[in-house]
């Protein structure tokens, strides 16, 4: 019996310790995949293939590209507008408008994954 509820608790921990991977949610490949919403209700959608579509509160929907570095290496992305390719930088659940408010941590636009 001792034997048996061994076997199963090694069964659990491992199944559970496997489950802790990276989170799907944001992507099996990329870390910043997913939707998201920033405090003012704009919805960003960042796409496995590098796309992404931002729809802004009065439904404007704007398509462009995302970055996150070769061999997404990086630890932030970038996300285009209106032909920026850096017009938006996100890391650590914050959205900002210039790189250097996200390197000095100011102006931060909290964000939130669904």
């Amino acid at each position: 019996m001792k034997k048996v509820i061994s076997i199963l608790f090694v069964t659990i921990l491992l199944a559970s310790l496997q489950g802790c991977g990276g989170s799907a949610k944001h992507g099996e490949n990329h870390k910043f995949v997913g939707t998201f919403e920033d405090e003012f209700g704009t919805q960003f959608t960042l796409n496995e293939d590098m796309s992404t579509s931002i729809t802004f509160k009065g439904a404007k929907e704007y398509k462009g590209k995302w970055s996150d570095g070769e061999n997404h290496q990086r630890p932030y992305a970038t996300i285009e507008y209106n032909g920026d390719p850096n017009y938006y930088y996100l890391r650590d659940n914050y959205l900002y408008r210039y790189k250097q408010d996200m390197e000095e941590g100011r102006c931060k636009i909290k964000i939130a994954y669904k």
